[in-house]
């Protein structure tokens, strides 16, 4: 599929191999009609603990409201979810509800069919323009194929910013009101961290070939890099953008000696462990990450400052990284119209997943709302989705993902040169989008 809609700004916002027994964990419901009128819905997630506490409740709730229906909720390990959701789907088998990220949603599932429109009746709509008018214009684009037919709604919306510990800043004598605004200024702050004893001044999460892409995206959003020519056809990881992107990367976790990469931990379940230890002393995070820490780590938590993501370039707009994950409907359901009527309910609870969970729901005034203004640091998430991009995504995307896993893991672990790393890389993307 080529998509149009990479590395599209927000305007006016001020706003998991093939799996055995796949069929036997979860298959689509029965028919829609007939029967004894009850309704068992099979719905998978990923694994985050605060989500899936939600989700319990929320099940529970919309059980108790809907005795003839029951929900068969399975939580997938995060190493093995994007690749058993997408093996179980593809099979025609796999669970009647999902919930997804934009890239994989647009990079595989719609282009292979695998999903079912929006079913605006789920949503007591009378057309899909009705269920799109509740949100803020673009947040829905992550779920829309190359024609904007829209195949599910946001179950979180994240903005990309930056945490510092502000306890390990005023150790090395800096103020942490006055926090890095560039990447050269994490490394400057990062060798003073050092020198006052923290080692780990700012890594990245090495973790799946997903996270992988979502930071070489945040750094080539703001380098002028790609993946992709403006068409979608043609491979472009050797272009200059691209190349600074990956020497930025190279830098900030390998030669300024800020950290080394090899002790970033490696926990897809609680990424952010380094950080909320006290381990870490500048991330790039989430609105979801900063909840997390906040349960896991309170002390650390009351030590975290969120502040603007930093730039390559002071004096250009800056530019950030959006990306959600969605929840939609399994085309080979047999239960298409109750998964939408369930997915509705999910939806509803906005203030809940934002004060329980920190999941946005890109509603219009979701941040003027008395959830947000709970949330101390809602200015710069506001901001960085203001700011935001959505990741450039095309065919085969599992393939190129894995593919700039491998370049990346070359030039930072390896040490070899980015020029390279990047050709080899772009020669494996030109032939995973087969163009």
């Amino acid at each position: 599929m080529t998509t149009h809609r990479h590395r599209r700004r927000f305007m006016a916002f001020v706003l998991a191999a093939a799996v055995a027994g796949t069929g036997a964990l979860a298959a689509c419901g029965g028919d829609d009609e007939g029967g004894d009128g009850n309704v068992t819905l099979t719905f998978w997630t990923h694994t985050h603990p605060p989500m899936i506490e939600l989700n319990k409740t929320l099940i529970a709730e919309y059980q108790s409201k809907n005795p003839n229906v029951k929900i068969e909720y399975q939580q997938v390990p995060n190493t093995e979810f994007a690749t058993k959701m997408l093996t179980s789907l593809s099979t025609g088998a796999g669970p009647d509800i999902i919930n997804m990220d934009d890239n994989a949603l647009r990079g595989e599932y719609f282009p292979k069919r695998l999903l079912s429109p929006v079913d605006p009746a789920g949503f007591g709509k009378s057309s899909v323009a009705e269920v799109e008018a509740e949100y803020v214009p673009g947040t829905l684009d992550g779920a829309k194929d190359a024609e904007g037919k829209l195949y599910g709604v946001p179950s979180e919306f994240n903005g990309t910013a930056f945490a510092i510990n502000t306890k390990h800043f005023k150790d090395a004598g800096l103020d942490p009101a006055t926090p890095p605004k560039t990447w050269q200024e994490v490394i400057d702050y990062g060798k003073k961290l050092n020198a006052a004893g923290h080692k780990q001044a700012f890594n990245f999460l090495y973790l799946h070939s997903g996270w992988y892409n979502q930071w070489f995206q945040t750094l080539a959003n703001q380098t002028g890099g790609s993946i992709l020519s403006a068409d979608g056809k043609t491979a472009a990881l050797n272009s200059p953008g691209s190349k600074k992107a990956l020497e930025l990367w190279v830098e900030l976790a390998r030669t300024s000696g800020i950290a080394d990469p090899k002790t970033s931990s490696r926990d897809a379940t609680a990424p952010y462990q380094d950080l909320a230890s006290g381990t870490q002393s500048m991330a790039i995070v989430y609105p979801w990450s900063m909840d997390q820490i906040k349960e896991s780590n309170p002390e650390t938590y009351k030590d975290l400052a969120v502040v603007p993501l930093p730039q390559a370039d002071a004096t250009a707009q800056p530019v950030s990284r959006v990306y959600g994950y969605f929840w939609a409907v399994n085309a080979a359901s047999k239960r298409k119209a109750e998964a939408w009527k369930f997915i509705a309910y999910l939806a509803s609870a906005r203030d809940r997943w934002l004060t329980d969970v920190s999941f946005v729901q890109p509603v219009k005034g979701w941040d003027t709302s008395a959830a947000a203004k709970q949330i101390p640091f809602i200015d710069v998430i506001a901001q960085a989705y203001a700011n935001g991009r959505y990741d450039q995504v095309g065919p085969h995307w599992n393939e190129v993902q894995d593919t700039i896993h491998k370049a990346v893991d070359q030039a930072v672990f390896d040490g070899k040169p980015v020029d390279q790393v990047l050709n080899e890389a772009n020669e494996a993307v030109q032939r995973s989008i087969g163009s």
